[in-house]
């Protein structure tokens, strides 16, 4: 007999995911600037955005037309495309890391005149050694516009301009943090007010296929089939196969197999627990089981990535 949907304690699928990537936050610039100003922004791999704090200015991207961020509007690249963000188009540009370094030296870039723009910029690292269909979802540039003042997301941006100009260090780990929430708020923004969101992100938004990721993450040691899983969630294993594949682009069985290694890897890389405790908690019939996938999958086994780690 299928489980209700929203029975027992709601499981944050989409901090899970984040948390075994480990996303990881930080805020690189916060200035007031005075127009004429622009800084340029190399590829990095990893998402970045900018806040309005005050004022408007532009974001633009090689072969994307800019986008205009109004006062008190987001605008995050997931990606770490390389991209530029000036007052107006056409300005020159000066390297993101000069103006970032001026800034701790107390000699920041862009004074000269009326202050027209307050600008708050941070990334979210993550272990790129890992890899989800999430990665896959988002699209090159989010556009967050008329947000709540008092609304959950502009009170965590608050929360971090007052920790930085109370600290004046950016080097904060209260920053950080507030950082890694204020990025998933924004994913958890997107997809709720974004009805185009595709691939797992459009899954957080399907009932179902919704409740199959919530049961493979909650438990990704349990010894799931097509029929225990489509049973726990009320469709066929047809029915399930079919949508965990249009939605995700991945089956189901594939999913919890990629799943459980990504699992895998962070507690070995990040943690001290055995390798044989691992195993029993992702899945693996034992710590021979988990050291050959991982070979296969990394590379590399459980051990020889440890030690790796602890050279570091």
């Amino acid at each position: 007999m299928p489980e209700r949907l929203n029975q027992g304690p709601a499981f944050d699928v989409l901090g899970d995911v984040l948390e075994t990537l480990r996303f990881r936050g930080s805020v690189f610039f916060r200035s007031d600037l005075a127009a004429p100003w622009g800084m340029s922004l190399p590829e990095t791999g990893i998402p970045r955005f900018h806040i309005m704090l005050s004022g408007e200015c532009f974001v633009g991207s090689d072969g994307h037309e800019a986008v205009k961020a109004e006062n008190a509007d987001i605008i995050m690249l997931p990606n770490g495309t390389s991209h530029w963000i000036a007052d107006k188009p056409g300005r020159q540009l000066v390297p993101s890391a000069r103006a970032g370094e001026a800034c701790e030296l107390g000699d920041p870039l862009f004074q000269k005149g009326k202050i027209t723009n307050r600008l708050m910029c941070g990334l979210v690292n993550f272990d790129q050694g890992a890899s989800h269909p999430i990665l896959d979802a988002l699209p090159e540039m989010m556009h967050f516009s008329t947000l709540e003042s008092a609304g959950p997301i502009w009170s965590v941006v608050k929360l971090i301009d007052a920790e930085m100009q109370g600290n004046q260090d950016r080097f904060s780990r209260i920053t950080d943090r507030l950082t890694e929430v204020l990025f998933l708020q924004l994913l958890n923004h997107y997809v709720h007010e974004n009805e185009g969101a595709t691939g797992f992100l459009a899954a957080l938004r399907d009932r179902r296929v919704y409740r199959a990721l919530t049961l493979i993450h909650q438990q990704p040691e349990f010894n799931w089939t097509l029929t225990s899983l489509g049973e726990r969630v009320g469709m066929s294993r047809a029915t399930l196969v079919r949508r965990f594949q249009d939605v995700i682009g991945v089956p189901p069985m594939a999913y919890i197999a990629d799943w459980r290694i990504m699992k895998a890897h962070s507690l070995v890389k990040y943690s001290a627990t055995p390798f044989e405790q691992i195993a029993d908690a992702t899945g693996f019939a034992s710590a021979r089981t988990l050291s050959r996938a991982f070979q296969r999958h990394y590379g590399c086994t459980p051990n020889e990535l440890r030690r790796a780690t602890a050279g570091q």
